[in-house]
C-alpha cells in the first residue's frame, strides 16, 4: 500500500474540450448532452486539481442541463 504513496495516477483522453461548451458543459455536437469531470480531456489544463475540476464542472453541467 505505500508503493501507491509514490505514484501518480492520472486519466487522459476523453471528450476534447474543443467539443464542449465551457460555459454549459453542453456538447458541441449533440444538442442535451453535458460532460463533467475526468470525461473531458482536461489532463494538461488541470495540474493536478481533479476533484475541484469534477465538482465545478459538474456543477455547471447540473445547472444548465
Amino acid at each position: 500500500m505505500l508503493d501507491n504513496i509514490n505514484k501518480a495516477i492520472i486519466t487522459s483522453g476523453g471528450v476534447s474540450t474543443k467539443e464542449v461548451n465551457p460555459k454549459t458543459m453542453e456538447s458541441k455536437i449533440v444538442s442535451n448532452l453535458y460532460f463533467a469531470g475526468e470525461v473531458i480531456d482536461v489532463a494538461g489544463d488541470l495540474g493536478g486539481f481533479n476533484l475541484h475540476w469534477a465538482w465545478a464542472s459538474g456543477r455547471v453541467a447540473g445547472e444548465n442541463a
